[in-house]
């Protein structure tokens, strides 16, 4: 028979078992997700701003101007030398005629190959789509940056003007770790939509996102817009 000190501490167990079920239903997940989602957003504006404000790793405006699309990714890496971890972030798409930036959609990174990394743990990784061919990654299929789609290190600015008509490769690639990509290739993973993640914050595909003006960015997605135009010379501050 159990002890009447013990008989408080098995009625609680029952009724914190009994309740368990009940739990999710008022902690409601899919909201805390698509919270967890729209921070992404912000953090990917709050990276990018880092980097632009961060000597010697500034993305030229007359380029940031040009892009035909961007993809931010927050990347961990593992290890010493070469090699690379998944990671995730955004990408957004120019509309060719507008001149209008699509809303943010979710995308993750294959592992694949980001060259030196000594004492690189963590860094922010901007890709700029120059061109149609620099799209290519967004569209879908098995593309792998930097092999099936050229992909170089891109210029930094130093306070001169870009010719902008001199750029020939379809992507360029920033880094915030410093060194990370000085004149060296970048060769990575394909980029792949995070299709739960699309669905739940936009119920749209990732191809609608970046590619339907109908789909239109939250205050968020506003922001980090904002931020792009701000950075691309395009905003004042």
């Amino acid at each position: 028979m159990k002890s009447a000190r013990h008989f408080p501490v098995f009625l609680a167990l029952l009724l914190i078992g009994g309740l368990a079920p009940v739990v999710p239903i008022f902690a409601n997940p899919l909201k805390k997700s698509g919270e967890k989602l729209d921070q992404r957003i912000r953090r990917s504006a709050d990276r990018f701003i880092e980097m632009q404000t961060e000597p010697g790793k500034r993305i030229p405006a007359e380029l940031l101007a040009s892009a035909r699309g961007i993809i931010i990714l927050h990347k961990i890496k593992a290890g010493l030398f070469v090699g690379g971890e998944a990671g995730n972030g955004v990408a957004l798409v120019r509309d060719k005629n507008s001149g209008v930036w699509s809303a943010p959609a979710f995308i993750a990174s294959a592992e694949g190959s980001y060259g030196l990394q000594i004492g690189a743990t963590e860094s922010t990784i901007v890709l700029l789509l120059m061109n149609e061919t620099g799209l290519k990654p967004l569209l879908g299929g098995s593309i792998s940056i930097g092999v099936d789609v050229a992909a170089t290190a891109g210029p930094f600015d130093e306070g001169g003007k870009i010719d902008t008509t001199t750029i020939q490769q379809p992507i360029l690639v920033y880094s915030s770790s410093g060194g990370l990509f000085a004149g060296a290739a970048f060769k990575g993973g394909g980029i792949l939509p995070e299709t739960k993640s699309n669905v739940l914050f936009y119920s749209r595909s990732m191809n609608d996102i970046l590619f339907d003006p109908s789909v239109r960015p939250n205050a968020a997605g506003q922001h980090l817009i904002e931020v792009l135009e701000t950075y691309a010379g395009r905003r004042r501050n």
